[in-house]
């Protein structure tokens, strides 16, 4: 990093309602602007709770812009065009899926590049504050999910952080593949009038929701000065993929910063946390590399039991030898992670695990948080974003969280009998123990990776 880099104020977002009413404190005390940037934003309670915030601030007189990857908001048109509606909130679809191709013959031509999407993730309040991380707008996201919840992991800012994330935006709102909703889908402002009833009522009949909150603003100011109380002064640096990544564009920018830093000899110690792990070969040497060196190398990501994409793990599950004979610690996120009690606000004790965290830390001083997952999806065909600080404090921080889950109450560590697969953990008594094929898992769901693991399905992820 430039030595000139200049500070900003930042600080780390774990637990789910801190993720959750840090956003609605922004959208709530927004003066002017209000940008959100998202790759899933679900019409469950959570979505509907956010909307009800983000029109709250357009009627104040808040601008409201709203940028959402079309590819998980099929169908809900006419939703957003209500919203839409509103004289202080727009919306643009990236690389919608329909209004572009008139016939099916190019449809087809250009599906290839429907597969690119905008995996980014951004709250950003009158360019000053910000939201970025690995979150999505869901229930899955914030310890709500009756059937899974996910280990998550965000972080809030100011300063000059927050106005490179702005101008981040402003590249992604003006790009081509930025369509307006409106090219698509038209309604009269009393659409949106009728919506912002609607929600009112809505609000107002859910019972024993954890996310309901006073509405006076004093109630926001002491959060967000409680919260700009835990920050910490670091330079940091956005590191974010162009637009034009998702046009067809070869570019790698993410992947080979990141290859830069961990590749220098001067490193001692990795700690990753990733939700699709599919290292591929030149990453296994690189992290093998690291342990020759005398250092430490660990990794979580998700276990078949957890992981919400069995094909994803079919892909990572052949690494798994090479990574533990290179020295790696290699660990698999538990169903029952008893990190997860203190993030599950509701049907606690009845809600899975499930791990999206993006982070790493070199040396318990650098770090990146983001949108990016260890993958050839983020590398090659998704566009990411995400800040790399220097900080030792935040490392630490950062450190603790990852080390949390390696913890044997928390993940299973893989080892190796000969050829075979062994999975550590402790059991119900909390005593060690140790398993031989996938936890938790059924003889379908083990012989389904499996059969995924032989087709040739690398290049989607």
């Amino acid at each position: 990093m430039d030595p000139l880099t200049p500070l900003s104020s930042l600080s780390l977002v774990a637990d789910s309602d801190q993720a959750f009413t840090l956003r609605v404190t922004l959208a709530r005390l927004a003066t002017r602007t209000l940008d959100v940037q998202y790759y899933i934003w679900d019409d469950d309670t959570t979505g509907k709770l956010l909307i009800y915030r983000v029109l709250e601030a357009a009627r104040r007189g808040v601008k409201v812009r709203m940028l959402l990857d079309h590819a998980n908001q099929l169908g809900r048109d006419v939703k957003w065009a209500s919203l839409d509606a509103h004289p202080n909130i727009e919306v643009r679809l990236f690389n919608p899926f329909h209004g572009r191709f008139k016939h099916f013959h190019q449809w087809l031509y250009h599906a290839p590049l429907l597969n690119h999407r905008m995996h980014n993730k951004a709250w950003i309040a009158d360019g000053e504050r910000c939201l970025v991380g690995g979150r999505n707008i869901s229930d899955h996201y914030f310890g709500v999910n009756p059937a899974s919840n996910f280990r998550d992991l965000d972080w809030y800012a100011s300063g000059p952080i927050a106005a490179e994330t702005r101008d981040a935006f402003e590249t992604y709102w003006q790009s081509d593949l930025a369509m307006p909703l409106k090219t698509l889908r038209r309604y009269r402002p009393e659409r949106a009038e009728r919506s912002w009833q609607w929600l009112s009522r809505w609000r107002r009949s859910l019972k024993n929701y954890p996310y309901l909150f006073p509405q006076h603003e004093q109630f926001f100011v002491d959060y967000l000065a409680k919260q700009e109380a835990q920050c910490e002064q670091a330079p940091a640096v956005l590191l974010f993929d162009s637009p034009e990544k998702a046009a067809g564009a070869t570019q790698s920018l993410m992947g080979d910063q990141l290859a830069r830093l961990l590749d220098r000899e001067d490193h001692r110690e990795f700690l990753l946390e990733a939700s699709y792990f599919i290292p591929g070969d030149d990453f296994v040497a690189a992290l093998s590399r690291l342990r020759e060196r005398g250092g430490r190398a660990a990794v979580l990501t998700n276990s078949l039991a957890t992981n919400d994409v069995i094909a994803a793990h079919a892909v990572y599950a052949p690494y798994r030898r090479a990574l533990i004979r290179g020295g790696v610690e290699l660990h698999e996120l538990q169903p029952n992670a008893h990190s997860m009690k203190r993030q599950v606000r509701l049907f606690r004790g009845r809600s899975k695990a499930s791990l999206h965290t993006k982070a790493m830390v070199l040396d318990r001083r650098e770090i990146f948080i983001g949108s990016f997952n260890m993958d050839p999806r983020s590398l090659h065909l998704n566009t990411e974003m995400g800040y790399y600080v220097v900080s030792n404090s935040l490392g630490k921080q950062v450190a603790e969280f990852i080390e949390e889950g390696l913890s044997p109450v928390n993940s299973y560590r893989l080892e190796m009998a000969g050829e075979a697969l062994r999975w550590g953990g402790v059991d119900k008594q909390g005593k060690p123990a140790m398993l031989d094929h996938e936890p938790r898992t059924s003889l379908m769901r083990r012989w389904l990776a499996a059969f995924l693991a032989l087709l040739p399905i690398a290049r989607f992820f």
